[in-house]
């Protein structure tokens, strides 16, 4: 299937560049920084954020939830969360979109109050100028879309197709 290009690969590869670039001089990052990632989207985002950060992501878990069914977003529901030891480490959470807000706060509540990290920061590959997350969560995107599209590739999928594709696309509804 064919999508519209929203955003090409070569502006995606540079924003996710200029990401990794902006996390570490601003010290959201260091080499004792544990990286959570968000199953399934957050998977192809954080590959190639790691190729941009190098030897710094090496602490690395992969955590599976989902709110959507499709199109429809529904309760955060945890289907996998392996054991992690994040009492008072700095952790970042890496995702694909942060849409409404309700899967970054919710993951970064459990990370802090069930797993005592000291710090939690998410990262995602795009986020929406409407997104709204309490003051005290930090959000970095690497793209910020101003619109109400639904989006596909780079890790965002059209129910569960189209996931790795090197641009993102529209969904056309």
């Amino acid at each position: 299937m064919t999508y519209p290009v929203k955003y090409s690969e070569a502006e995606v590869l540079t924003a996710i560049h200029s990401t990794a670039k902006a996390l570490q001089q601003n010290g959201i990052i260091n080499d004792q920084t544990v990286y959570v990632v968000l199953l399934n989207g957050g998977v192809w985002f954080a590959s190639h954020l790691f190729d941009c950060l190098g030897e710094t992501a090496n602490e690395v878990y992969y955590v599976k939830c989902h709110s959507y069914e499709g199109a429809e977003r529904r309760e955060l529901v945890w289907d996998y969360i392996p054991k992690m030891d994040l009492k008072g480490k700095q952790v970042l959470i890496c995702d694909d979109i942060c849409d409404s807000g309700q899967t970054a706060t919710e993951a970064v509540r459990y990370l802090k109050n069930e797993l005592q990290a000291a710090d939690v920061q998410v990262v995602t590959l795009l986020s929406r100028t409407s997104t709204r997350l309490p003051d005290d969560i930090g959000l970095t995107s690497c793209i910020i879309d101003p619109s109400d599209d639904f989006f596909v590739g780079c890790g965002l999928d059209d129910n569960h197709r189209s996931r790795m594709l090197p641009y993102i696309g529209i969904i056309e509804k």
